[in-house]
């Protein structure tokens, strides 16, 4: 249970920043900015490689791979909302993220928190912690804000309320999202107020989740309506009762299998949460479902699989759950399974905005409806009908109890927030029972089918696509995955099938211009308007190709046809207004810039044209009025703010940035006044170009206004370290390729090949990288090289290597970036060699330690593996199972040569050891474990040992498992046939038809297990299964074979 701390216990590090308070009414609400020293276990060591390879789209991202085990006070900067009711902890510094709030009727919290700051392997980009809320935008997966600073801002509102705002860019995607975090001093709820704005061009990605943590416990149940769960491939499963009858509401009943990801469905209600009925507390999310339709419950397992991350995340605050809202059904990740749930799209100059409330409840028992009222909870038990109201803020209203439609009770409720009604009547499970509160939309019908929705969540078994269009929808949702080298090929493959194909041809023209392949745009384009001159994308793209390439009239005579259609409207307006602000042809500038108004009041880009043109124009009301109107949409935002000091005649640039990487920001808005042909005020906000892309840009705007300066900066930007600078945007193209044509330093040729890359030009980004050849002094080239060229030589790319570890042998990571390459390419002893230096060297890092355990496991040096693993203290992250095969396989190939040399008694005193979980390896033990490999060897060595009947019995359960084994592509299957056969019970052919049956013939691995107990003389391995492993087997096939 949570071992809660009283929040006066914490160590004031600075003074209150912020301290507002004001009373309403006799309530009061308070906000405070203060510093705490609190025990963290923080996270280091970044990666300077480009994530082009792991993970191209998060890139300019890098993840961290240091994490500390021993935690020290460090300080961390709180924002605490604070009203009579409630309070709200907010960590600017952690992903903005609410760190946890308390009812302060009952002392409990309703939102998780978590006392450590315990950043473990999890997320996107590594670190995360637990706990709170967590606000995540853009891609599948934890934010790549989520444990960095955000930028933010506190507020005292006009109403009372109190506010803090926290928000980031996506670099990646380069949309901006913020979340006003706000409280009321006569609520007991606190409101998250959400926006997301894609102040881009193009089509972009679309994911947002808020992921809330609430502790766990026995008494927990999970109040989710709807009567079906979305597994995260659109596959839907009945909720809350599952195929073995299990009600999976209650925490208690899920002690089974992995870890939990459900996507509630089913009903058109606007709430759910949880409810422990032992404490008699509870916690619930409210939000309109058309806003937030997504309701998901995250456990992680019940068994020690799950139970080892309490440990991993917090010190005393117990496990967790995650109550999850979302704007989708489900997080979506695409795979084979057909249904239909896709991804959604996120269309240029739009901004989404939404509202939620968190709030507690207590006393009621549970929870049947919830709105910003109150919670309502009716129960039947027996002939006594239980009706509950816990109240969020003032609710002086009727409440009806009706039976039969007949009115039982009826009374004005008087109650403040926190406060507690209860009622009790005779009623039947026959009747019809209504609870109603006049004026309120707190309601109850005892008819389940009531708020059912009828969308189906099934596929249409007889529905099948043209491969043409099975082509156009697959590369649509590669698209909108940001795999656009997928999708290029897609529907390239499409054309070939259909060459005026309109939407393919579109689709086309869109990636070609993300590639900064103006021209190619404009083919697609201008095909698709061959056969429909009116094709509105078509006619947008071709608007963007052209003002690309300087060509105004087309450009504006093809966006001015895309404004017929309203998809298009809001985003060709505003270009074509920024083409006229470019040309200091303000009026023009203004009056498009209003059309886009006019069908999109979010397009914030559009108030900032109103806004610079206003100020070209002196026009200081008009400017004032823009200025103020995108802040009241979006607090945070820096152009505004900009526009503010120069405004106010200030040459200076002094923004007050939080976020992570505040010289983004600032290349971020230069670039916006480069579009807009403010070349003065690009200059000013990159000032004195802090970082390599910075001053690049420096460079550029000066070379031809001050040649020799800019020449200067060229050379300048080339002493500098070539680390995380990572160029991604189209504008910086040619900017880089003026650059390396200026200067020919190899650094430039390098940023150039990255930026190639992260556009999609891939060949060219390669071509760029083998040029350079052995000129760079950096370890970070090479091993951006050997890693992201794999279609050099197997000699080219392993010298890459061998010349990463010469320039930087203090580096970890260039150690065990070489030993896996080695062992990608089974060159088990050479790894197992540099391995042995590198855990010489490295003797206390789990990483070097654990590829020093997998080399020697692939060399037979099944000794030296235990030694490893005995020692070593793996931090794990998450779905990481590979110390474990390794553990596993070298206790049993220690166990079969004790068994071939007929030391029976060692090799069953290893075989029982390879069934533990220590771990200390990083892996808790699940429920269900495979252990059909050991068993049968096991049962084998007992029969050495004269003990048939312990031998039988394992056998029986290796058949028994094998029976009913839903997995399909494992070797293991093979011991379940060979078991069968050796009871010689009957039990061979049931066991061969169900696997039969089970196997699908792209399973490779389980086709093998059937071949080898057929022909273990025979069957040949073909790389799918390591060599240690495959031996045992075959080994075990022939010791059963006929």
């Amino acid at each position: 249970m949570k071992n809660m701390k009283c929040f006066k216990s914490y160590t004031l590090l600075l003074a209150v920043l912020i301290n507002w308070n004001m009373t309403i009414h006799g309530q009061s609400v308070s906000i405070k900015e203060e510093t705490l020293m609190l025990d963290t276990y923080g996270f280091q060591d970044p990666d300077p490689v480009p994530i082009l390879v792991d993970n191209p789209k998060i890139f300019p991202y890098f993840k961290f791979y240091g994490y500390d085990q021993v935690s020290e006070k460090k300080p961390w900067k709180v924002v605490t909302l604070e009203n009579d009711y409630i309070q709200v902890f907010v960590l600017p510094e952690v992903g903005g993220k609410i760190w946890g709030a308390i009812d302060k009727s009952t002392g409990e919290e309703f939102l998780y928190k978590n006392e450590v700051m315990k950043f473990r392997n999890i997320a996107m980009r590594g670190p995360w912690t637990s706990g709170g809320i967590e606000f995540n935008f853009g891609l599948i997966g934890h934010s790549p804000d989520t444990a960095t600073p955000v930028d933010y801002v506190t507020k005292e509102n006009v109403d009372g309320s109190v506010s803090c705002i926290v928000g980031a860019m996506d670099l990646t995607s380069r949309t901006n999202w913020g979340v006003e975090i706000r409280l009321e001093a006569d609520k007991a709820y606190v409101e998250t107020k959400a926006y997301w704005y894609n102040g881009t061009s193009v089509n972009q990605s679309y994911y947002n989740w808020m992921t809330a943590a609430a502790v766990v416990a026995d008494d927990l149940e999970f109040i989710y309506p709807g009567n079906q769960y979305l597994e995260h491939n659109g596959t839907a499963r009945p909720w809350p009762f599952d195929s073995e009858g299990r009600n999976t509401a209650f925490y208690k009943n899920n002690r089974y299998g992995g870890s939990k990801s459900k996507h509630i469905v089913g009903e058109y209600e606007d709430f759910f949460g949880g409810y422990y009925h032992n404490k008699k507390f509870g916690f619930g999310h409210w939000a309109p479902y058309e806003e937030m339709p997504g309701q998901k419950l995250w456990l992680w397992a019940l068994s020690r699989s799950g139970g080892i991350w309490e440990d991993l995340l917090t010190d005393t605050d117990g496990q967790y759950m995650e109550f999850q809202a979302g704007r989708l059904f489900n997080q979506f990740s695409p795979s084979n399974a057909v249904n239909p749930i896709t991804q959604a799209n996120f269309d240029p100059y739009v901004m989404d905005r939404w509202r939620e409330i968190w709030f507690p409840f207590k006393e009621i028992g549970g929870m049947v409806d919830a709105t910003e009222d109150g919670v309502l909870n009716v129960k039947l038990e027996g002939n006594e009908l239980y009706v509950g109201v816990n109240a969020l803020q003032n609710l002086n209203k009727i409440i009806q109890i009706l039976v039969n439609d007949k009115e039982l009770y009826s009374e004005r409720l008087d109650l403040k927030p926190m406060e507690i009604f209860s009622q009790t009547v005779t009623a039947k499970s026959s009747d019809k029972i209504e609870v109603k509160i006049q004026g309120s939309e707190l309601q109850f019908v005892n008819d389940p089918e009531r708020n059912r929705i009828k969308r189906p969540f099934d596929p249409n078994a007889n529905a099948k696509l043209s491969d043409v269009e099975q082509f156009y929808t697959d590369g649509w949702e590669a698209m909108k995955f940001r795999d656009y080298a997928k999708a290029h090929e897609l529907f390239s493959k499409l054309l070939e099938l259909d060459s005026f194909h309109q939407d393919a041809l579109v689709k086309l023209a869109e990636l070609e211009f993300r590639r900064t392949n103006f021209e190619k745009a404009l083919d697609y384009a201008n095909t698709a308007l061959r056969l429909d001159t009116y094709n509105p994308g078509a006619n947008y793209f071709a608007g963007l190709a052209y003002r690309a390439l300087s060509d105004t009239i087309n450009a504006l005579e093809s966006l001015g046809w895309a404004a017929r259609d309203i998809k298009y409207r809001n985003a060709a307006f505003y270009k074509m207004a920024e083409i006229y602000l470019a040309s200091k042809n303000y009026n023009r500038a203004k009056m498009y810039a209003q059309k886009a108004l006019d069908f999109n009041r979010y397009n914030v880009h559009a108030q900032y044209i109103l806004a610079l043109a206003s100020r070209k124009e002196k026009k200081t009301e008009e400017f004032n009025s823009h200025i103020e109107t995108i802040l009241e949409i979006d607090p945070l935002n820096q152009f505004a703010l900009t526009e503010k000091m120069f405004m106010d005649s200030t040459s200076k640039v002094d923004l007050e940035i939080h976020n992570e990487f505040p010289e983004e920001t600032l290349l971020e808005l230069a670039l916006q006044y480069f579009s807009y042909g403010s070349e003065d005020e690009a200059f000013a906000v990159l000032g004195k170009g802090e970082t390599v892309k910075n001053k690049l840009w420096i460079a550029y705007l000066s070379r031809n206004a001050d040649n020799p300066k800019s020449n200067a900066l060229l050379n300048e930007l080339t002493q500098n370290p070539v680390d995380f600078v990572f160029p991604y945007r189209n504008e910086t193209l040619p900017v880089l390729k003026w650059a390396a044509a200026q200067n020919g330093h190899w650094k430039l040729n390098y940023y150039l090949a990255q930026n190639y890359v992260a556009i999609g030009l891939e060949e060219e980004g390669k071509e760029l990288l083998n040029s350079l050849g052995e000129q760079p002094d950096s370890d970070v080239f090479y091993r951006f090289r050997a890693e992201f060229m794999d279609e050099n030589p197997y000699p080219q790319r392993l010298n890459d290597l061998k010349k990463a570890l010469s320039l930087n042998p203090s580096n970890w990571r260039v150690w065990e970036e070489h030993i896996q390459f080695y062992l990608q390419h089974k060159k088990y002893e050479d790894a197992y060699v540099l391995s042995r230096k590198a855990y010489r060297k490295f003797p206390d890092h789990y990483s070097i330690g654990l590829s020093h355990a997998k080399a020697s496991v692939n060399t037979n040096r099944h000794a030296d593996v235990l030694k490893v693993l005995d020692k070593i203290q793996i931090l794990p992250y998450e779905h990481a199972t590979e110390s474990r095969s390794i553990y596993e396989r070298a206790h049993m190939a220690v166990a079969m040569e004790q068994y071939k040399k007929n030391r029976f008694a060692k090799a069953k005193e290893v075989l029982e050891k390879s069934k533990e979980w220590p771990e200390n390896i990083g892996v808790g033990k699940p429920y269900d474990t495979d252990e059909r490999e050991q068993d049968f060897l096991l049962a084998m060595t007992l029969e050495k040992m004269d003990k048939s009947q312990e031998s039988k019995s394992l056998l029986e359960n290796i058949v028994s498992y094998t029976q009913s084994s839903e997995q399909k592509n494992t070797i293991n299957h093979l011991y379940g046939l060979l078991a069968a056969k050796r009871l010689n019970d009957g039990s061979y052919e049931k066991v061969k038809d169900y696997l039969k049956g089970l196997i699908g013939e792209n399973h490779s691995v389980g086709q093998l297990a059937l071949k080898l107990e057929q022909s273990p003389n025979t069957t040949q391995n073909g790389d799918n299964i390591p060599l240690d492993v495959w031996e045992l087997a075959q080994w075990s096939a022939q010791q059963v074979a006929p």
